[in-house]
């Protein structure tokens, strides 16, 4: 009976190694910089990597600058090469002012991810995004373009003039609403800076209101611009006849939404944009993964994930998610975005 005892006990060690074996991102740490400190989203995003550091075994730690600013990420960058991270993942303020820190980091074998926010093709191994910029923005001026009838003034709140991910969306905003005809009668007024400041994005809407009293719509691609943009439309009793949309938070807008500020705003999960990165990170670390055009990977939830050329000649993976928040669903993701 002892013997017999002895075996299963053995059994059983046996297999809990094999277990904890088995966790492919043991021994590995993870270097996470976002672009601000204290932002909803990102915090959202960590998540993501905590639940993946849950599943895979890796350590990781997270870091952003206060004012949103290259300088203050790569300080946060040469931080982490110093410590010895095997995986960088980075959601650039400026996608070439980060190139250079980048390439020393490749340089000493660390995997370097840009995630929501690319850093420069010739500075990264791979960008992971959650879906086609072009789909972005289209879906937001879509959107817009429904609330205000296909016709009006409609301007866009921005976060900061250099920011790479606003700017692509915005670019092909400006380019459809230019060769699009279903938008022929929208009078496109142009782009204003909020710089992800709450303050400063609230004052440069109530600008737009009181210079374009005819204004009609507005579109914000930057969750922290959001709240604040819908706040003055309602402060300036402007609810009804200004709408807008753009990529928020539930939790952020869901009085707005429900309020008729907007009739929907938009996001893809931060959590699982994190979960993704950091599933790819540790696969490219341990050589189970090539970031090459065409090679593939699978991730709980999301299968059979492709590497194909980016716009800027490298290379990118699109976990391809975009939700929309209305009315009628926006409390059931208020506890989750």
């Amino acid at each position: 009976m002892k013997k017999i005892l002895a075996i299963v006990l053995a059994l059983v060690l046996s297999l809990s190694l094999m277990a904890v074996a088995e966790k492919a991102g043991e021994g590995l740490t993870i270097g996470i910089v976002y672009k601000q400190s204290g932002n909803a989203y990102f915090q959202a995003g960590v998540d993501g990597f905590a639940k993946a550091a849950e599943e895979l075994g890796f350590e990781f730690v997270h870091d952003g600058p206060e004012d949103s600013s290259n300088d203050g990420q790569e300080r946060i960058i040469r931080n982490y090469i110093d410590m010895g991270v095997d995986v960088l993942c980075i959601s650039a303020n400026d996608a070439a002012g980060l190139v250079d820190v980048c390439n020393e980091a490749r340089a000493q074998g660390i995997v370097v991810l840009s995630w929501d926010a690319k850093v420069d093709a010739e500075g990264r191994d791979l960008d992971v995004e959650p879906a086609g910029a072009k789909a972005i923005g289209v879906q937001q001026l879509e959107s817009i373009a429904e609330s205000i009838g296909y016709e009006g003034q409609l301007a866009i709140v921005s976060a900061g003039a250099t920011a790479p991910n606003q700017n692509l969306w915005i670019g092909f905003i400006e380019e459809e609403l230019k060769t699009n005809e279903k938008y022929s009668k929208i009078e496109y007024l142009g782009v204003v800076y909020g710089d992800d400041d709450y303050t400063k994005s609230y004052d440069v809407t109530k600008s737009l209101i009181d210079k374009y009293p005819d204004l009609k719509g507005l579109i914000v691609p930057t969750t922290n611009g959001g709240p604040a943009v819908a706040k003055c439309i309602m402060d300036e009793g402007k609810v009804g006849q200004i709408k807008m949309t753009g990529l928020t938070l539930a939790h952020d807008m869901a009085e707005y939404i429900k309020g008729g500020v907007a009739d929907a705003t938009f996001l893809w999960s931060p959590i699982d944009l994190g979960y993704v990165t950091a599933y790819v990170g540790v696969a490219m670390v341990n050589g189970e993964f090539k970031a090459e055009e065409g090679t593939t990977i699978d991730v709980p939830g999301f299968e059979g994930l492709e590497v194909i050329p980016s716009d800027d000649g490298g290379l990118i993976l699109y976990l391809n998610k975009l939700f929309g928040f209305t009315a009628e669903n926006v409390d059931d993701w208020i506890d989750i975005l």
